[in-house]
């Protein structure tokens, strides 16, 4: 019996240092080791508010040609790719400090803002 009790004991302690480890494996950085952000693995993120509400998706990061501010392309709205639409915000907006994008934003504040297109219409 005592033996029973040191054996389950030793297995539950390896579960749970090793819990940590599995959950990274299924959780894609997207910071590299310089602390840079890595465009492969945000695109396609969705992005939740701080009332963990998701309000859209990262379709795709916009770097200006002459310099400025990096974008991100999200899509907002819409239920199972209906009535969704394209809006552009400043890549700072979306913060990146959780094991998810967050935003100070909602719904219904993201459907007001101007549709992006790409340019000739297409979306990517």
């Amino acid at each position: 019996m005592k033996r029973l009790r040191s054996t389950l004991a030793v297995s539950l302690l390896a579960v749970c240092m090793a819990a940590p480890v599995m959950a990274q494996g299924f959780l894609e950085p997207y910071m590299t080791a310089d602390h840079s952000m890595r465009a492969s693995r945000v695109i396609g993120m969705p992005v939740y508010n701080d009332h963990n509400e998701k309000i859209g998706t990262i379709e795709d990061i916009t770097l200006p040609a002459m310099g400025g501010e990096v974008t991100a392309v999200l899509s907002v709205g819409g239920f199972l790719g209906v009535g969704q639409k394209l809006i552009k915000v400043p890549l700072s907006h979306v913060h990146f400090g959780t094991d998810k994008p967050m935003m100070p934003a909602d719904k219904a504040m993201l459907m007001a803002m101007p549709n992006y297109t790409y340019m000739g219409g297409g979306g990517g």
